[in-house]
């Protein structure tokens, strides 16, 4: 039943995220293409969330960070609008989930996630909008255990550097990395509960 009704919520959301991204862009994703991420994210959520307000907090974060991904693929750039309204909403949920270690774990790894980017951006291999995605990124990651958030970061790393090599054998240097950070937190999602057996 709470499959159903997460694909049900990702149709919901899926003329939201595409105008979002029109707004921003003034292109069109592919309806189909939109929803099938919607209803990968929204399934991949209803498995991993722990509890209603980790839920939510899960699905706010997935729903921005669609409309996110695509328009960093498109226009090379995280919309601060997406991002920084998401930090006092999923911080709330959580403090409402309760459970002090598990707040704490939240903040020091997302604390932790924006320090490394944070060190990648002042190298110039990523952007800041992308040190801001990845703490929002490890708050929602880290509430269930820390090991989640580490296989994003693995993921994460993985799939851009996959994506660095093919822009540069193509004779580019940048790349949007937004969307592979969001890979690597649904990569993270989905093998997580291995990671922690």
């Amino acid at each position: 039943m709470l499959y159903a009704g997460a694909v049900v919520v990702a149709m919901f959301v899926v003329p939201g995220v595409r105008r979002a991204v029109v707004v921003a862009t003034e292109r069109r994703p592919a309806w189909w293409l939109v929803a099938a991420v919607a209803v990968g994210a929204a399934v991949l959520i209803a498995w991993r969330g722990e509890g209603p307000l980790h839920l939510m907090a899960l699905s706010l974060v997935g729903a921005a960070g669609i409309a996110a991904g695509w328009i960093d693929a498109y226009e090379k750039r995280l919309p601060d609008v997406l991002i920084l309204p998401l930090y006092p909403a999923v911080a709330a949920l959580l403090v409402a989930a309760g459970g002090g270690d598990r707040l704490l774990r939240a903040a020091v790894i997302a604390a932790v996630a924006m320090g490394l980017f944070g060190i990648a951006c002042a190298a110039g291999q990523a952007g800041f909008g992308d040190v801001k995605l990845a703490g929002l990124l490890g708050l929602v990651l880290a509430w269930e255990d820390w090991r989640t958030a580490a296989v994003a970061l693995a993921a994460t790393a993985c799939i851009g550097g996959g994506q660095a090599a093919v822009v540069i054998a193509m004779g580019r240097k940048d790349f949007p990395y937004g969307p592979a950070i969001l890979l690597g937190a649904a990569a993270a999602l989905a093998v997580g509960p291995l990671a922690a057996s």
